[in-house]
């Protein structure tokens, strides 16, 4: 049997989405008889050469609606796909196999003012079509399985939560004061935020905070910056007299990524809707205590593990991060419930609760 999966998010410069995706390809656990099949749009990573999976280019110019609905829509039918699996919110729409979605977030319905008027059109217009007609919806927690259900009105048995998780982390913390030593960080106390740069992670916030800290703080962001209007953050760092403190990285490798993570003192991750949150819980696994705002998700799954911002503000903000950084017995409180929130939400559960669910739907159609 042939199971197909859209596999776009994986090509160029992963984000979520592909962070999600590699790790529950590193751990699917089909039965013998299932013949996998990855679709690309525009090329096939050499990162994937390790996958035991057939890689399929249907290479395309063209949008990605029209790649997704015609071109993926044809092939699937022509390689007999039984069933198909489609990480990001929707799929082709005429698809007659077993049709399996993952939904990570419903910003795009909640908070419109977020996103250009055509990329929110398309994404509610295809997010709508595609879990009307899904046999199965995945959500990466309880929150967004209660906003999906009461949205769209779906039988609550075709939603499975399958959280999002993170690899348990083995590093030497001797090598710390070495990076630090070769990135420059010697005496510094560092901030870190790691994530896409949306409107409604408020890194202007983070970067006035940075004006209440003392000099010996620096603030490092790492992601792309997606806001819409465009914000730009460079000249928010001049305004607030800090641009010497910030440093703004756009996409680095994933080497860099986990050297900022070790060599961090405090994560920041302030946001107004989340789905889940991978790098809060990515940052834990390192051993950082974490400050986050309080939203639905966030407050389901990392209440626990957490120090969490009453308002998100300047005072607020910076009075956060001095605690983190500053108190010893606060700071371990935080690192221990991280970890053990890191047991909790690992990939090899989630893997292993998707493997089941497609062998339970080939079983059932077979």
């Amino acid at each position: 049997m042939n199971v197909g999966i859209d596999a776009r998010e994986l090509e160029g410069k992963p984000t979520g989405v592909g962070v999600y995706l590699r790790n529950i390809l590193d751990r699917l656990r089909l039965p013998d008889d299932v013949h996998l099949q990855l679709y690309f749009k525009q090329q096939i990573p050499s990162s994937l050469a390790d996958v035991d999976a057939e890689k399929i280019l249907l290479k395309s110019g063209g949008g990605n609606l029209k790649w997704q609905q015609w071109k993926l829509w044809r092939a699937l039918a022509a390689n007999k796909v039984k069933l198909f699996f489609s990480p990001a919110n929707s799929g082709p729409f005429y698809f007659s196999g077993i049709q399996v979605v993952t939904v990570h977030d419903l910003s795009f319905f909640r908070f419109p003012e977020w996103f250009s008027t055509k990329e929110r059109i398309a994404r509610q217009l295809s997010t709508s079509f595609s879990l009307r007609q899904a046999d199965r919806i995945y959500v990466v927690s309880s929150f967004i399985r209660e906003e999906l259900i009461a949205r769209f009105h779906v039988a609550p048995a075709k939603v499975l939560i399958t959280p999002n998780g993170v690899a348990p982390k083995a590093f030497d913390a001797s090598i710390r004061p070495i990076l630090r030593k070769s990135y420059g960080f010697e005496n510094e106390k560092i901030i870190l935020y790691v994530g896409s740069i949306f409107n409604r992670r408020h890194i202007p916030v983070l970067i006035e905070a940075m004006s209440k800290l003392d000099p010996a703080f620096m603030l490092v962001v790492i992601g792309e910056n997606r806001t819409f209007p465009l914000i730009d953050l460079g000249k928010a760092a001049k305004k607030f007299g800090v641009d010497n403190r910030v440093k703004l990285l756009d996409y680095v490798s994933d080497k860099v990524v986990q050297d900022y993570y070790q060599m961090a003192d405090v994560f920041v991750y302030l946001s107004d809707y989340e789905g889940f949150g991978i790098p809060p819980l990515e940052a834990m696994s390192y051993g950082l205590p974490t400050v986050l705002s309080a939203n639905p998700a966030m407050d389901q799954v990392f209440r626990d593990g957490a120090h969490f911002v009453e308002r998100i503000d300047p005072v607020s903000v910076s009075a956060a991060i001095t605690r983190c950084a500053m108190e010893p017995e606060l700071r371990n409180t935080l690192i221990h419930a991280g970890k053990g929130l890191v047991d909790r939400y690992n990939w090899d559960n989630t893997a292993a609760a998707i493997s089941q669910d497609w062998e339970r739907l080939l079983a059932a159609c077979s």
